[in-house]
């Protein structure tokens, strides 16, 4: 008999404990400990991830850090051409 395949994906997605350690987070840290904590975070997940998994992983990281720039649409451009950023 062959086993199931494992996975490290789940298909019960527990957004209220997310919600909850988000609040936590942002409640107990300051700006430098969260980033701190961030970058804590994505060092451990990296060990657990091959390099497709890692290449897609940051992808979506730049794809919500741009999402939540304190860059209002209307200055975006201006903001790009000083950053040197298309």
């Amino acid at each position: 008999m062959t086993s199931e395949p494992r996975t490290t994906e789940t298909e019960n997605i527990a957004y209220a404990t997310i919600r909850d350690l988000m609040h936590q987070i942002q409640d107990r840290l300051d700006v430098p400990n969260r980033a701190r904590l961030a970058v804590g975070i994505v060092g451990h997940l990296a060990t657990l991830m091959n390099s497709r998994q890692m290449q897609k992983f940051m992808e979506e990281l730049n794809d919500q850090a741009q999402k939540v720039q304190d860059v209002p649409p209307t200055r975006r451009r201006e903001f790009d051409e000083r950053t040197g950023e298309v």
